[in-house]
């Protein structure tokens, strides 16, 4: 059951990756272009941490660096598209905590040892606080009739059901992970938290509107 899990969450990762290189056109005149090059990062990331490095210095360096990634990725995207000023000064301070953090970090814990739970928490609240500064900027523009297809909101909901949920069913598991039984029922939950992020996002490829370049 774990594995079977594990192939559709790796299958949804490479299938969003894949909506996102098939679609491009939507968006790669914009300055979220690059999020196609995060999106074949996320899988290729995984299987080499899963297959060619588990449980290694190299597999856990790239998990922590894989946090560090993603998150401050996210946040340089959630800037681009953020119209009010001050909205946008804050979620550069977001990225400069976060960058930060992770260089902070590095006297206090082996990279190569140990993967950062503390590092994934604080990115975690970091991007969530960002996107909830991106939506609240995004219903109060003049485009916000335009919602239901909104290409860059509907993959962000993909990335916020992620970051809300993930740490939840970490924390969970931190307290009742001597019960095998309701830790694999976790894994399995965890999984398909993933699954749907990344449907989601395939979805939003797919569903939304090409991105206008604006004046």
């Amino acid at each position: 059951m774990y594995e079977n899990f594990q192939i559709a969450m790796f299958t949804s990762e490479f299938i969003a990756a894949l909506f996102g290189t098939f679609y491009f056109y939507k968006y790669k005149n914009t300055d979220i272009n690059f999020l196609i090059l995060l999106l074949w990062y996320i899988p290729v990331n995984e299987m080499l941490c899963q297959y060619i490095f588990p449980r290694s210095e190299i597999g856990y360096l790239l998990y922590n660096l894989y946090d560090l990634i993603v998150s401050s990725t996210i946040l340089i995207m959630l800037k681009t598209q953020i119209r009010l000023k001050a909205r946008k000064n804050i979620v550069l301070v977001l990225l400069v905590l976060c960058i930060t953090i992770f260089l902070i970090s590095l006297f206090f814990f082996n990279p190569f040892k140990e993967f950062s739970k503390s590092n994934f928490t604080i990115f975690t609240v970091l991007v969530i606080t960002a996107l909830l500064i991106y939506f609240i900027d995004l219903l109060n523009s003049d485009k916000i009739l335009l919602l239901s297809k909104n290409l860059f909101l509907i993959i962000n909901l993909g990335f916020l059901i992620f970051f809300i949920a993930y740490p939840v069913i970490s924390l969970a598991r931190e307290f009742i992970s001597e019960d095998p039984k309701i830790n694999g029922l976790l894994n399995n939950i965890q999984f398909t938290v993933a699954i749907l992020s990344y449907l989601t996002i395939a979805f939003g490829f797919y569903y939304g509107n090409k991105i206008e370049i604006e004046n």
